[in-house]
């Protein structure tokens, strides 16, 4: 039996430097040893306590002229 189209797939996607950053943030994030605090996603084991910290929503928000023309947005439920 021949693995010709697999070995296809997989040369395609290991030549991904996206993809290969995954794997190996996948592995270390798994392996590593550390409390959520000290590996730096305890923020994110509360999604209300990180819409509450301003410094998390300072971080992802929009500039104040684009955030502007977007407040619509949060009427429609997007």
């Amino acid at each position: 039996m021949s693995y010709v189209q697999l070995n296809y797939v997989l040369n395609t996607l290991l030549s991904f430097h996206m993809v290969i950053a995954f794997l190996v943030a996948l592995i270390l994030d798994n392996t590593v040893p550390g409390s959520q605090q000290e590996r730096g996603v305890y923020v994110w084991s509360e999604p209300e306590a990180a819409r509450r910290e301003p410094a998390v929503t300072k971080d992802y928000g929009l500039p104040f002229r684009v955030g502007r023309a977007f407040r619509w947005v949060k009427w429609v439920g997007l």
